[in-house]
């Protein structure tokens, strides 16, 4: 819950757009007082499954700015979240770094209208816990059902970074963190391992804005 307080506050520094937050969590206690918990639509789903919830058309009426809360922002989204708004006809997202499982589509940030796509849901609800085990998980799944995907990383290239797959190198087992950054970059992916909270001691970068 830690990182999804952070990641609010993170969007209150870099988002100049009016925003309501919003956390699918069975831990509402938890949270910073300007979330708004909201609870897991069905019992037991594990992991990045959860996703899916987003879909349903029970979810808050308006435009739904989803990230994963493993996301660090490091400056204004507002230029890229805007032109999203804008533009997007189904959904707005950025390209998977390494096009997983041949998804090209990627889950960890997406932009769409409540509602518009309660149909995945509903696949979803038919499909689980089936595909509990369904390799490339959420996104591979998703990814066949989307017919217009509007893919920002196509007008802003370098606005959003994997750490392992595209700022790193590997050496050995372990990644060297980059000590330049491109100057378009605003969002920090950091799938799998490690975690903010792995690297905040070594990275000033993360301390200052992981917060």
């Amino acid at each position: 819950m830690e990182y999804a307080n952070k990641s609010h506050n993170m969007l209150k520094r870099n988002l100049n757009i009016n925003f309501d937050s919003y956390c699918i969590t069975e831990k509402p206690e938890e949270l910073s007082k300007e979330i708004e918990p909201i609870k897991p639509l069905l019992d037991d789903v594990k992991g990045w499954w959860n996703k899916l919830f987003l879909f349903s058309n029970t979810m808050p009426d308006g435009y739904i700015l989803f990230l994963d809360v493993d996301t660090v922002i490091i400056n204004d989204l507002t230029e890229v979240v805007e032109f999203g708004l804008n533009n997007l006809e189904e959904i707005a997202c950025y390209s998977d770094a390494i096009e997983w499982e041949g998804s090209k589509f990627s889950s960890s940030m997406m932009i769409f209208r409540s509602g518009t796509l309660n149909h995945i849901y509903q696949n979803f609800v038919e499909s689980y816990p089936k595909i509990l085990n369904f390799r490339g998980g959420d996104q591979v799944w998703t990814f066949p059902q989307l017919n217009d995907i509007l893919y920002l990383d196509e007008k802003f290239p370098k606005f959003k970074m994997s750490l392992k797959f595209q700022l790193a190198t590997r050496k050995d087992k372990g990644l060297i963190i980059p000590s330049n950054l491109p100057n378009e970059l605003k969002l920090i992916d950091f799938h799998g391992r490690p975690k903010p909270h792995e690297v905040i001691d070594k990275w000033p970068l993360i301390k200052k804005h992981w917060r």
